[in-house]
């Protein structure tokens, strides 16, 4: 049994939708229990894929670090991890302090290793997009969130700056290469939904590091938000066409943080039925990572979803 990096997905998915759904508690009246089971059934999930990754040995994760294919989706198991501590927060700040403190060193290496390991070259611009993200401005901004979450301001600050410094040195990379080169390859397509999670995830972070009125910085994120939200829309006729991978968890954590950013706004301005735009997205939201879960379900049930082991790392994005 092949279990790749992209795997780690599945667990990025349901965290965010558990946070989402802890964060809707207090301001629009979501039921708690709803976000704690999330949380618990998000915490199983990585911890089983946890243990099943690194039973494939330290060779196979070396090699996986090296793909340029599959080695940016090792930065979604830290991203999970500091997403589940945001759950477990309001339960037991304590240990929740303790994980983000350990996964921020842990993603600090995470992102600067695979750094290291992309300027010594020989990455393909065929195979170069948006999961580029995942280690620095996902790592980043993730990272920001939660220490922030849990009392650590300072840290938050610096991983914010994490994020920003790889937003701007990776982004630009990617949407030239998507911009001037042929489509990316069909396993590659669903990580294009990874382009709506930037200004997400830098929003939600920079309203705990930054609270009260909103300010150029917020209303900038906000704006460029709201242009790669409409852009998914040109991109639905491709993702169409698609077969189902595992690559569609692509499709989870990014809308998941880009409600939670409008629920923020929602929180801070009041609109008229600010509570019936809320439940609308948490409402689409949950619908589509269930959707992904039962699809992944079924064809788990089929066995079409697990690679087998001879397959190689690149072509475990693509399972039929």
């Amino acid at each position: 049994m092949r279990i790749p990096p992209n795997f780690f997905g599945i667990a990025l998915g349901l965290s965010g939708l558990a946070v989402l759904w802890g964060f809707a508690g207090t301001p629009f009246g979501a039921p708690a229990a709803i976000g704690d089971a999330l949380g618990v059934i998000s915490a199983a999930v990585w911890i089983g894929l946890t243990v099943a990754y690194l039973r494939q040995g330290p060779r196979r994760i070396l090699a996986d670090a090296r793909d340029a294919t599959v080695g940016p989706f090792l930065a979604a198991w830290v991203m999970s991890a500091y997403a589940l501590a945001v759950v477990l927060e309001p339960h037991a700040p304590g240990t929740a302090r303790a994980i983000v403190i350990a996964f921020l060193v842990i993603g600090l290496l995470m992102s600067g290793l695979l750094t290291g390991q992309w300027l010594t070259g020989g990455l393909e611009e065929k195979t170069f997009g948006p999961a580029f993200f995942l280690p620095g401005i996902g790592i980043g901004f993730v990272g920001a969130d939660a220490a922030a979450t849990v009392g650590l301001h300072s840290i938050a600050e610096l991983f914010f700056g994490i994020g920003i410094a790889a937003w701007v040195l990776i982004s630009s990379v990617a949407l030239n290469r998507m911009f001037f080169q042929p489509r990316l390859p069909p396993a590659l397509i669903p990580t294009m939904a990874i382009e709506l999670a930037p200004a997400a995830v830098a929003g939600n972070a920079y309203f705990l590091i930054h609270p009260g009125a909103p300010d150029l910085v917020l209303f900038a994120l906000s704006g460029y938000g709201a242009v790669m939200a409409v852009a998914q829309i040109r991109l639905l006729a491709l993702y169409r066409a698609l077969s189902f991978t595992p690559g569609f968890w692509s499709f989870t954590f990014p809308p998941a943080n880009m409600a939670l950013f409008a629920l923020r706004w929602l929180e801070l301005e009041h609109p008229a039925g600010g509570s019936a735009y809320a439940w609308v997205l948490i409402a689409a939201i949950t619908v589509l990572v269930g959707a992904i879960a039962a699809r992944t379900i079924v064809a788990l049930a089929h066995g079409q979803f697990l690679p087998s082991p001879a397959r190689a790392p690149a072509m475990a994005l693509n399972t039929r």
